[in-house]
């Protein structure tokens, strides 16, 4: 795969749908924020019942994870009295984040913007983005096993709803995959093809 700064908009919306749903198996009503890698917006999903804050506790984890290229919860540990970041919670105008929820997208060893999540225990939070890391992962195998399709230029959505209807329709190991493996078979078609 080729270096990148930001993830195509499909992939983006795929790990936010991945955190979802396993914020849905918990039964934890939870914001869900992907950020590019200097931490803009790009993908956002809030449950019916999420607290009020948890919307901006997101955001907040997953911009602090793009821009200090770090899990918020290690910053949290390096951020303590005498430690060697200690004060950094008062950058950035209090957006920065020092618990658990908020963790850097990398592929090939280059963040490309971060993932938050709040809403349940700092614990449940960080399940939960880590199942959308993991999907990053699978799509990021499937990307290497199809390195022929980058054209060299940006498609159109519509081209590249095409090559996906196409690949489901040529992989039939597809029609009977779980949801979680289509999605990261189809995601890594979008990330070969970014």
């Amino acid at each position: 795969m080729r270096p990148r700064f930001a993830l195509p908009d499909m992939v983006a919306e795929i790990l936010v749908a991945t955190a979802r749903a396993a914020a849905l198996k918990l039964g934890v009503p939870m914001a869900v924020a992907v950020v590019d890698a200097e931490g803009g917006a790009q993908w956002f999903a809030r449950q019916d019942g999420t607290l009020p804050i948890s919307t901006d506790i997101a955001m907040n984890k997953a911009y602090t994870a793009a821009v200090i290229r770090m899990p918020t919860d290690e910053l949290g540990r390096v951020a303590q009295p005498g430690a060697a970041l200690y004060g950094i919670g008062n950058g950035h105008g209090g957006r920065i984040v020092l618990f658990g929820g908020g963790f850097p997208l990398c592929l090939d060893d280059r963040v490309v913007g971060g993932i938050g999540v709040s809403g349940g225990s700092v614990e449940q939070d960080m399940a939960v983005a880590k199942a959308a890391l993991h999907q990053l992962a699978a799509m990021a195998e499937w990307a290497k096993r199809m390195p022929g399709l980058w054209l060299g230029e940006t498609l159109p959505p519509q081209a590249l709803a095409e090559v996906v209807a196409a690949l489901r329709r040529a992989l039939p190991e597809l029609e009977n995959a779980s949801a979680g493996d289509a999605a990261a078979a189809i995601g890594g078609v979008a990330l070969a093809l970014s």
